[in-house]
């Protein structure tokens, strides 16, 4: 008997099942900011000492936040959840409009984790997380909705859901108050309490949770400065939060923490004008140029006669790829690979062409100019660049049930984190892109 006890002891132990989830989105957590050790992440790094560190993910194209956070909640790429920007317009009625702001059953085409979660009875939680507006499938939502002035708009929020929060003493007015100003990163610690609370009160199955000021100090000041610094320690200070949170609650053996990014950042210091190109080649007057910055799309108007107009824009093309600061041009048949459908396929589509440049310079129309590469007048620190690109890459950790300790991971996929979650949690979600990251989980 006594041998038999010691030879049990002696066995790997199971990995605890997890019972909750906390997804947690750091907007703009690029992979280069967690190898920087100078910067002060005491949570996410003890997350990742007890946990799984990814080398890097590979977000979608654009590399925007809002197709980004659609992926890692559907594990598919824009062209199959339908978020393929920031800012779409309607071609069929030209309504401009800002996708978060739609009811998420009208703009995301495919099933999320939130659907797969309510369908095993899981109670749900979100806070500012993109698309999910009026989502049937979330019980606790504090969707992130834009008001005309692009701060978040409170009227949004159940009217329950705020009176409890008030009640509960979280400052949730403030919130909406500060967002976007100079106290936005108490914002987010206001944003990381209500989510504590409902860790308590709710006690969802699936969390989820997005903070955006390191978005915003690092379009203000660059990847590197140290402002934008600042603002990753305070998003870690709120990250810890929840970490206390399960904590005090006694959660932690069956709780998974998730910690993920939507994109990277870099800064741009030159520009180039591509319309003398097109000029030269007798075809600028029959298409619609725009988006500018990292992707240039192309739309033929309805005079560009394809036998006489075709070869010119081919002529413009050949022009531009032996450019040494043009990366490629992408071509209908290429849309697909990108992860985008063609033109024809969805209404919110600007063009049927596109041309990318480096990552190092911004495409501009300027009408009168020359096609030569000049310093801009500011820098634009930004995202939206091909997500192959290293400078795109995402930060990925997980830690807590289920997942294996002191591991690190190679490179993966924003895609890859829906079905992971889904794996985790016992849900079913079909059909998605991405896989279950294997080696990230405990046996």
């Amino acid at each position: 008997m006594r041998f038999f006890l010691l030879l049990l002891l002696a066995l790997p132990l199971a990995a605890q099942p997890s019972k909750r989830v906390i997804l947690i989105s750091i907007d703009g957590f690029a992979a280069y900011h967690l190898t920087n050790q100078e910067l002060e992440l005491p949570n996410i790094r003890r997350l990742i000492r007890d946990g799984v560190w990814a080398a890097s993910s590979e977000t979608v194209f654009p590399s925007v936040t809002h197709p980004s956070h659609t992926t890692i909640l559907t594990g598919v790429e824009p062209r199959l959840h339908g978020v393929l920007s920031n800012g779409l317009t309607d071609r069929e009625t030209g309504e401009r409009f800002h996708p978060t702001n739609k009811p998420r059953k009208e703009i995301v085409l495919v099933p999320t984790l939130f659907d797969a979660a309510k369908a095993k009875g899981l109670t749900t939680a979100s806070f500012f997380w993109p698309e999910t507006r009026e989502d049937p499938s979330i019980d606790f939502n504090i969707p992130e909705v834009f008001t005309p002035e692009n701060k978040g708009e409170i009227r949004a929020v159940p009217t329950a859901i705020l009176d409890k929060l008030r009640a509960a003493g979280v400052p949730i007015d403030l919130y909406f108050a500060w967002y976007g100003s100079d106290r936005m990163m108490a914002a987010d610690r206001i944003l990381a309490e209500a989510a504590a609370y409902a860790l308590e009160t709710a006690e969802p199955g699936l969390l989820t949770i997005h903070f955006l000021v390191t978005d915003e100090a690092q379009h203000e000041h660059g990847p590197h400065h140290y402002l934008s610094q600042a603002a990753f320690t305070h998003t870690d200070a709120a990250v810890g939060l929840l970490m206390d949170a399960v904590e005090r609650l006694g959660l932690a053996e069956t709780t998974t923490f998730v910690v993920a990014a939507d994109h990277g950042f870099h800064s741009v210091y030159h520009k180039m004008n591509v319309l003398p190109a097109f000029e030269r080649a007798g075809v600028a007057d029959k298409l619609e140029l725009g988006g500018y910055g990292w992707t240039l799309s192309i739309k033929l108007k309805d005079s560009f006669d394809a036998a006489t107009d075709a070869p010119k824009l081919e002529k413009a093309f050949a022009e531009l790829s032996r450019h040494p600061n043009i990366a490629r041009i992408v071509r209908p048949d290429d849309l697909h690979a990108l992860g985008l459908p063609r033109y024809e396929e969805s209404k919110y589509m600007r063009g049927q062409y596109m041309v990318l440049p480096d990552i190092n310079t911004f495409l501009t129309v300027e009408p009168g100019g020359k096609m030569e590469r000049v310093v801009m007048a500011k820098p634009s620190h930004g995202h939206g660049y091909l997500p192959s690109h290293p400078s795109m890459y995402t930060s990925l950790a997980l830690s807590g049930a289920g997942i294996k300790k002191g591991v690190t991971i190679g490179h993966v996929r924003n895609v890859d984190i829906a079905p992971t979650v889904a794996r985790l949690l016992g849900l079913e979600m079909p059909n998605v892109s991405g896989r279950v990251l294997e080696e990230a989980l405990a046996q």
